[in-house]
């Protein structure tokens, strides 16, 4: 952790000086490395949201969701949590732990669920990404292979729940 937040400490000091309104702490694959992060923000006084690339229940690191959504709670910088690219399919389950493990507002913005083929170099399988299933979020969007027109379905099935969103597109 020590070697993670040295790393990410200076960093984390230059994206302050730009005097950003939020830090993106995304993509995150191991709770090591999210608390680095979180110690590397720390007396910033900028908000961030922290958000992990997940594989079903667990992170990409293979630790439990309740404890990877454990480091968030309690810190104040921290506004939000959740999961980004990752397999869509996984996130309604991830916003309910990280919801009820933090006590924070949820994000997801997950990729579109299809598999990249190294041996055919391709990207295969069809897009699982389905917008109401994201619609549990407080923020929701998307992420790799996600396309505008799935970001446009997300809008409309967010407004027809009047739920609010934050769409993000990588």
């Amino acid at each position: 952790v020590a070697a993670l937040t040295a790393f990410h400490r200076p960093r984390a000091g230059i994206l302050a000086e730009a005097g950003p309104d939020l830090l993106a702490l995304e993509t995150v694959p191991d709770v090591d490395e999210a608390v680095a992060m979180l110690a590397a923000i720390d007396g910033l006084g900028i908000p961030a949201w922290l958000s992990y690339t997940i594989d079903g229940e667990r992170t990409r690191a293979g630790q439990p969701l309740e404890e990877a959504f454990a480091v968030a709670a309690g810190q104040e910088q921290v506004i939000a949590v959740g999961v980004n690219c990752c397999d869509p399919t996984h996130v309604p389950r991830a916003l309910e732990v990280a919801r009820e493990v933090s006590g924070k507002p949820v994000i997801a913005y997950p990729n579109s669920g299809e598999r990249w083929d190294p041996v055919r170099g391709a990207w295969t399988g069809p897009s699982r990404f389905r917008p109401e299933s994201l619609c549990g979020a407080d923020f929701a969007g998307g992420c790799c292979r996600v396309r505008p027109a799935d970001i446009a379905a997300l809008a409309a099935a967010c407004r027809d729940r009047s739920l609010p969103a934050v769409l993000v597109r990588r």
